[in-house]
């Protein structure tokens, strides 16, 4: 096998595919700088083949390019975590937004304002099981694809990050599932029947109704959409590589899935290695 691409890791490119073709998936380039990126290198044409990814031994932050022993979050190195505002914890939990609190203001005004201050959907989709999420508009539906979703209903639109933070926390006291299981994710997608995505959704928008929640979608907005992922085949026991311990992770390749590498001898999820430069070999 020979290197095909040389990259540093960040969260693989997915894109939908028309009607019951399967998502499209690309390696990306996560380096700080975008004029010096490695041009995506598409996975699919991969498949059923025998491939490698090999860990160089590097770590960088995608931030600001600096070398770290260690990633913290999605591929910050330790300073970028303590003073970035991407890497803040409201950016996994927003409702502890803290933009207003003057003890404790954000750490990027201008962050704040474009990324957090801008309307955000609430949705329902069909993961390892239904669960609520929220993104924004530009993220549909890649969002939906890194969460390995097979379809998703956008239920409402709040005027910020924040509160639509609140209302899914709020659902999520109540007994709507806000996770995903990614091992039971990697077994096979639902079978027909199991899960009634649509009924789900509609319990969801009942409780904003009953809660008095604003921006609640139209039923001719709240279409749902379906994805098939390119998988040749489940693997019968989830087991994963670890390029701390192994700077190899690879085999045949047999399906991609959220941002899951399924080999015959593993799988990989090469979000959780942002920032590791590495080869693909094929």
């Amino acid at each position: 096998m020979l290197p095909v691409w040389t990259g540093t890791l960040t969260k693989m490119r997915a894109e939908a595919g028309e009607a019951r073709e399967p998502v499209r998936y690309s390696l990306a380039d996560g380096w700080f700088e975008a004029e010096l990126r490695t041009d995506d290198h598409p996975l699919n044409p991969h498949l059923g083949q025998r491939c490698e990814l090999r860990f160089t031994g590097a770590i960088c932050c995608v931030y600001c390019g600096r070398e770290t022993r260690q990633t913290f979050g999605q591929g910050f190195c330790f300073p970028c975590s303590q003073n970035r505002a991407e890497a803040d914890l409201c950016i996994v939990r927003p409702e502890l937004c803290h933009y207003h609190d003057p003890a404790n203001p954000c750490r990027d005004d201008n962050f704040a304002l474009t990324q957090c201050f801008q309307p955000h959907y609430l949705y329902c989709a069909l993961t390892s099981g239904i669960k609520v999420g929220i993104t924004r508009e530009r993220n549909i539906p890649s969002r939906w694809l890194d969460q390995g979703a097979v379809a998703a209903i956008p239920l409402a639109v709040l005027p910020s990050r924040r509160e639509v933070g609140l209302v899914e926390k709020r659902l999520s006291e109540v007994g709507f599932a806000d996770k995903t299981h990614w091992t039971r994710l990697l077994k096979g997608d639902p079978a027909p029947g199991e899960f009634d995505l649509g009924a789900a959704a509609a319990d969801v928008v009942a409780r904003l109704e009953e809660w008095g929640v604003g921006g609640v979608l139209p039923p001719e907005r709240r279409i749902e959409r379906r994805f098939t992922y390119p998988v040749l085949q489940w693997p019968a026991k989830v087991t994963s590589f670890n390029l701390d311990k192994d700077p190899l992770a690879g085999g045949v390749l047999q399906g991609i899935k959220g941002q899951y590498l399924i080999f015959d001898g593993g799988v990989i999820n090469l979000r959780k290695y942002t920032g590791y430069k590495v080869e693909f070999l094929a």
